[in-house]
């Protein structure tokens, strides 16, 4: 009975022993030290090394190269405490190997911790999953570098937040419209660039209708822009919404267009009109001008009326020129051009407005260099304009100020910049486009709206442009930029101002 039990003890072992052998995957059994006590044909063969010539050898030292790549912390855990372990190991070089493969290492205790199997399978499977996911990740982020290329490289302002609205994303144009970086915007709600007090059901009702909304935008600076925005939900296909998805076109440039066009238009009207104007007050004149000119011959020399008559025959004589220049100048703006020395056009300006129209307690900051570059125009009428603006500037100081009048070399235009400034009390923000607009006027009572938009029209057709700005500490600043007739001279940045102490009219 003994006999026959030990035999079957021994079958049973033969059998383990034979299965162990043939299974197909690498095993080795080492005991608590590490030593290799046993290992199978599959290990040899994944190994490429005789079992003799390991056993009794440590693990750790025959296969080094394998411990050192990916289990040495599992290994010694499994020898100290009896942690079993698995490990996908990619890209590593088993001992034997001249190539990178990827394995399958386990470890387990066995006899209470006496001994332990270590497990190995080279799998080709996993090999290939690993460069399938490896060209997989690669793909993903050659696109995902392409969408962000693209997020970046759109015109509008691209903002991405999740769906409480928290910023998540901002493009690159968002940096630079905005004033912030990406970080100083993540997590803050999107109202912080929205310059409006009720944004949140604007962009409700922007995101269910799917329709730009005009909005104002605020710049990390505090200043505000007006902006078109589109809101979009983003969510799975009647899913809830993950987040949302909001496009901002900054409008600033379409909205002064805009405003040049109203007053353009504007513009056309009163040049009709004035053309009209200009035609009645031309017949009258020459009367004037005739009958003044017979009077003047009829009088004796030595007569005291003959200075009056020859006073109104000039001033005659000068609003029929004036008058004939309006009317070519609206009809066809070149047909009066010529080259213009504008350095003389602005000290006659001045002598016209400021020596012969004395205004007490106005102090006169003059710079008017000698080498300003010849202009392609109508003199008269851009004397005309400078008597304009010099006069609505003393205009604005009835109890005194400062005036400012200089010039300099534009280099953009490669022509000339006008500057005329004062003390008044400005213009509000909200009508320095207005001002330009026939007969609008912000003198009660005494101004009509016509010398402003008189100017505007003449420095349109002219090529250059005229702008207002308020000054500091007070007053406006009104800048003409004429382009040059001819091209090649030094341009310098616009001097500084020179006080000159009381004006000559004072």
């Amino acid at each position: 009975m003994a006999r026959s039990s030990f035999e079957d003890i021994k079958s049973r072992i033969s059998l383990v022993e034979e299965v162990i052998e043939n299974l197909p995957i690498g095993v080795i059994v080492i005991d608590a030290g590490g030593k290799i006590l046993m290992m199978n044909r599959w290990q040899e063969k994944i190994s490429r090394v005789r079992r003799e010539q390991v056993l009794g050898s440590y693990f750790h030292e025959k296969w080094e190269r394998l411990f050192q790549q990916g289990i040495m912390s599992d290994y010694w855990k499994l020898l100290k405490d009896g942690t079993p372990f698995q490990t996908i190991l990619h890209d590593v070089y088993p001992q034997f190997y001249d190539q990178k493969i990827s394995a399958i290492s386990r470890g387990a205790p066995l006899l209470n911790h006496q001994a332990f199997i270590l497990l190995h399978d080279v799998s080709s499977e996993i090999q290939r999953d690993k460069r399938g996911l490896e060209r997989l990740t690669r793909e993903l982020e050659n696109q995902t570098s392409f969408l962000t290329n693209l997020i970046d490289s759109s015109p509008n302002v691209v903002i991405s937040t999740d769906r409480t609205g928290r910023i998540q994303l901002v493009n690159r144009t968002g940096e630079v419209i905005l004033g912030y970086a990406k970080e100083e915007l993540a997590g803050r709600d999107i109202a912080a660039v929205l310059d409006e007090q009720k944004a949140s059901n604007r962009i409700v009702s922007a995101a269910q209708t799917g329709r730009p909304i005009e909005v104002w935008g605020r710049r990390k600076s505090g200043e505000t822009f007006p902006a078109r925005m589109q809101v979009r939900d983003i969510q799975e296909k009647d899913g809830p919404v993950q987040a949302k998805l909001f496009l901002i076109n900054d409008i600033t440039w379409e909205k002064t267009m805009e405003k040049k066009l109203a007053i353009s238009e504007r513009l056309a009207i009163y040049a009709e009109l004035m053309a009209g104007i200009a035609h009645q007050l031309n017949n009258p004149l020459v009367g004037v001008a005739s009958f003044s000119s017979l009077l003047i011959e009829k009088l004796p020399a030595d007569d005291p009326n003959r200075a009056l008559a020859e006073t109104i025959h000039e001033a005659a004589q000068r609003c029929q020129t004036l008058l004939s220049s309006m009317i070519k100048g609206l009809s066809d703006p070149g047909s009066t051009f010529h080259s213009v020395n504008l350095g003389e056009v602005l000290d006659q300006a001045w002598k016209d407005v400021i020596e012969r129209q004395p205004a007490p307690n106005i102090i006169v900051a003059r710079d008017l260099p000698d080498d300003l570059p010849t202009v392609r125009g109508d003199s008269i009428q851009l004397l005309e304009v400078f008597r304009n603006i010099l006069t609505n500037a003393l205009q604005a100081m009835p109890e005194g100020g400062r005036l400012g009048f200089r010039a300099g070399k534009a280099r953009k235009e490669k022509g000339v910049w006008v500057e005329i400034s004062d003390t008044g009390p400005g213009i509000p923000p909200n009508l320095r486009t207005k001002i330009f607009e026939p007969f609008f006027t912000t003198k009660k009572g005494t101004g009509r709206g016509l010398g402003l938009s008189f100017a505007f029209r003449v420095i349109e057709n002219h090529g250059g442009r005229i702008e207002v700005r308020e000054a500091r500490p007070r007053g406006s600043v009104f800048k003409v930029v004429l382009p040059g007739a001819l091209t090649g001279f030094g341009y310098d940045s616009p001097p500084g101002t020179v006080e000159r102490g009381p004006s000559v009219a004072g």
